[in-house]
């Protein structure tokens, strides 16, 4: 019996030992437009915004914190505001259908199109 009171001494204090888990690659979460053409990415450090119809028409702010909203999630900066509302959303232009409508304003200019990963 003494032989085996180290032995439950060591797996009791493996058993306390832990391991911290790897940390989670950052999500990156994209929103597009049509008429005009345009595209949103919020990957946890920037918002891009990029219109295609306007070459050089690219705006990278920093990713605010989130605002939890009643229907959704909401990011505003100095230039870029981003509405996000979860709700079955199509970009009208495909079969796809997005999770979220996403409204943007970006200097005062409104944009509205879908997010979030397309089924």
């Amino acid at each position: 019996m003494q032989r085996l009171a180290p032995l439950a001494a060591l797996l009791g204090l493996a058993g306390c030992a832990t391991v911290p888990p790897p940390s989670p690659a950052p999500a990156v979460y994209r929103a597009v437009g049509t008429e005009p053409f345009w595209s949103l990415t919020l990957d946890g450090r920037e918002m891009v915004f990029t219109e295609a119809n306007a070459p050089g028409q690219r705006i990278v702010q920093p990713q605010p914190k989130v605002i939890i909203g009643f229907a959704g999630e909401i990011y505003q900066s100095p230039r870029i505001g981003v509405n996000i509302v979860h709700g079955q959303c199509s970009d009208g232009m495909s079969d796809r259908t997005y999770p979220d409508k996403v409204q943007v304003r970006i200097d005062g200019r409104a944009f509205e199109g879908c997010g979030g990963e397309p089924r």
